[in-house]
């Protein structure tokens, strides 16, 4: 199953959900474009919904990674919403997850902008 990315606007914060695998190729390739092009259309409050995101490997997670630098080193500020258990899991092993804003759901991740 490829990484399908909807994204929307709501009151100038950028919600992007992904469903599927957040994997090495086409899939990490989307995320880091999508966000490329947010950031140079000056989008600066993102939120991304991982609900539906039912696997991530190490390309993933450095895609993550990549735009929450990237996010940041433009003024910006990117959260992370609906983690699912098993890449909790994967961020804290790693020591990643203190790196990353979080919110148990979308609206919540929206109301603290």
């Amino acid at each position: 199953m490829s990484l399908q990315i909807m994204q929307r606007e709501v009151d100038g914060i950028y919600l992007l959900t992904l469903s599927g695998r957040l994997v090495l190729g086409e899939e990490s390739n989307g995320v880091r474009g999508t966000m490329e092009k947010l950031l140079a259309s000056g989008a600066s409050r993102i939120v991304i919904n991982l609900e539906h995101v039912n696997y991530v490997d190490s390309a993933g997670l450095g895609a993550l990674i990549e735009v929450h630098r990237k996010t940041k080193a433009k003024g910006g500020r990117l959260m992370l919403c609906h983690i699912r258990p098993n890449l909790k899991q994967a961020l804290t092993i790693a020591g990643l997850l203190p790196l990353f804003e979080t919110s148990p759901t979308e609206a919540a991740a929206v109301a603290s902008f």
